[in-house]
């Protein structure tokens, strides 16, 4: 998930962790949080629900891999 991050940030991303906050950080834009949904329903291979694709649950990368594997 960092290299999703890291191949569309550059070295923007290079300090980002498993719990930093990505929106609270404003590294992400609204289209970018799109495409890391899907990226994340492309990487688990389901549908991840959109009620559990929450900001919060999609806050950090540590939230987006425990929505990835509870799916």
């Amino acid at each position: 998930m960092q290299e999703f991050l890291l191949e569309r940030l550059g070295d923007k991303a290079a300090h980002v962790d498993a719990d930093t906050e990505l929106v609270e950080s404003g590294l992400p834009g609204s289209l970018m949080v799109l495409e890391f949904f899907f990226f994340l329903e492309n990487v688990s291979g389901t549908t991840v629900k959109p009620e559990e694709a929450t900001v919060q649950s999609l806050s950090t990368l540590r939230g987006a891999y425990r929505l990835v594997v509870a799916s």
